[in-house]
Formats: C-alpha cells, sequence, structure tokens
C-alpha cells in the first residue's frame, strides 16, 4: 500500500509533500520534498539495488514526477 499526502501549509518541519509504502503492515520505502528522494526504510528492500543499481534512481524520478501532479 502506498499512501500519498500533501500539505498547503506545512510547520513544525513537516515536509509538504510525502509518500510512504507498506507491505504487510510494514513501511520499507519513503519520499518526501525535503529529500526529494525515494529512500528504504527496512533491510530487506535495501538489497534491490545488488540486483538492478538503477532501481532507486528510477523510483526516485517517479515520484518527484507524482509530486509535480
Amino acid at each position: 500500500q502506498y499512501f500519498l499526502t500533501s500539505v498547503t501549509e506545512p510547520n513544525q518541519g513537516l515536509p509538504q509533500f510525502i509518500i510512504v509504502g507498506y507491505v504487510d503492515g510494514q513501511l520499507f520505502v519513503q519520499y518526501d520534498s525535503n529529500t526529494r528522494r525515494m529512500q528504504p526504510q527496512a533491510a530487506w528492500i535495501k538489497k534491490v539495488d545488488e540486483f538492478d543499481p538503477q532501481y532507486w534512481d528510477r523510483e526516485t524520478q517517479k515520484q518527484q514526477t507524482t509530486e509535480q501532479v
């Protein structure tokens, strides 16, 4: 499951836009408008770049496009 949240007036250091992804209730990825990068949040997903070195760059580009929309 992916949850996308956007706020018009962020405060207290919260990002204006954030995407979080969950598998079986466990957070595994996150993107936000502060970092502008899709980042792994679970140990098992960090291994994906061993098989696909461009994975995180592609996912980041997708989420940057989603953020603009």
